[in-house]
């Protein structure tokens, strides 16, 4: 994981939710860094299969793997986190920070990432292209902990590793939880960004625990898939016949619409789903058995659009809850 901090240099106008504005303009200044054809054209390129965007931004399926069987293109490494607030307008000297995740082999062109930030925010953000500068680039380890590994002075990055450990993370944040002793228990999901999980082509406006953990193990198993060096060895129709013993306690959730343009399309696009609050009660031994699934996907998130910093949620213990008094 890693935390970014831009600096305004001139008057800048940026949207409310800023996941959309920073993700093109990451991405389209990747391009111009690593592309080795004048017309950018990715699918008529001879290194599209090793190139630093194509992985990251365009990421290519697997061969003969069913699971992908008519898609153009695998789950992107990475997930963007744009800050939290709905700051419009930013002053010279105002920082700009937000969060980035990178998956598997993308934490290797961590050098390419740093530079297309750099340079994104040198040719400006917004409609009016306010101009940043990247002023330090942080690592947070599986404790919560910040290291400095970028600044923007010196324009030198400090030596890795760069890795989190994913097992240290789970084992921090199951620290907080205790369902020792408890026949049922519960636990409390707050999603913060639009979640937007869709069912047979339907968007999903209520946050069922079962599903909830249907789409995240196909989440993480196409991620390993695909960026992780191999299938992840779990009994997925196991875990999901178990999370159907979580029952919803209490929802206190709503629809949120974002819009966003798409300068592919050149269209505006409206991308709603639900934030909130809901509390589960169920079976302690089941809550106990999925919660690391869930912890992980905190870091991952949830749904669709999670390259622009949707489906972000956090998973929080509960004093009491119970399992007998569903929510329809």
């Amino acid at each position: 994981m890693f935390r970014f901090e831009l600096c305004a240099e001139t008057e800048a106008h940026l949207p409310h939710y800023k996941g959309s504005t920073l993700r093109g303009a990451f991405g389209h200044r990747l391009k111009r860094l690593v592309c080795i054809r004048a017309d950018l054209d990715c699918e008529a390129c001879l290194v599209r299969p090793q190139c630093a965007y194509t992985l990251v931004f365009e990421t290519l399926p697997p061969e003969g793997v069913a699971a992908f069987r008519g898609q153009k293109y695998a789950p992107r490494p990475f997930i963007l986190e744009p800050p939290s607030d709905e700051k419009l307008y930013y002053r010279p000297g105002e920082r700009l920070c937000f969060g980035l995740t990178l998956i598997g082999r993308a934490v290797d062109y961590l050098p390419y990432v740093i530079y297309a930030l750099d340079r994104a925010g040198h040719h400006g953000l917004g409609r009016e292209r306010g101009r940043f500068v990247l002023q330090s680039a942080y690592v947070i380890d599986a404790q919560g902990d910040e290291r400095l590994i970028y600044d923007g002075r010196e324009q030198r990055l400090a030596a890795g590793p760069f890795a989190l450990d994913i097992e240290a993370f789970v084992r921090r944040r199951l620290a907080g939880f205790d369902f020792s002793g408890a026949g049922s228990a519960g636990v409390k999901l707050r999603f913060m960004t639009p979640v937007r999980i869709r069912v047979g082509g339907d968007l999903q406006g209520e946050a069922d625990f079962s599903r909830l953990a249907r789409s995240l193990l196909r989440r993480i198993w196409q991620l390993m898939l695909v960026h992780g060096g191999g299938p992840w060895q779990i009994d997925h129709r196991r875990l999901i016949e178990r999370a159907g013993a979580v029952r919803v306690v209490r929802s206190e959730l709503r629809w949120l619409d974002w819009e966003r343009y798409s300068h592919r399309q050149r269209t505006a696009m409206r991308l709603g789903g639900f934030v909130g609050e809901v509390v589960y009660g169920g079976p302690a031994e089941v809550l106990s058995e999925l919660l690391p699934l869930f912890i992980l996907g905190e870091l991952l998130h949830v749904g669709a659009g999670t390259t622009f910093g949707l489906g972000k949620y956090e998973v929080e213990p509960v004093e009491e809850a119970s399992g007998d008094a569903p929510v329809g």
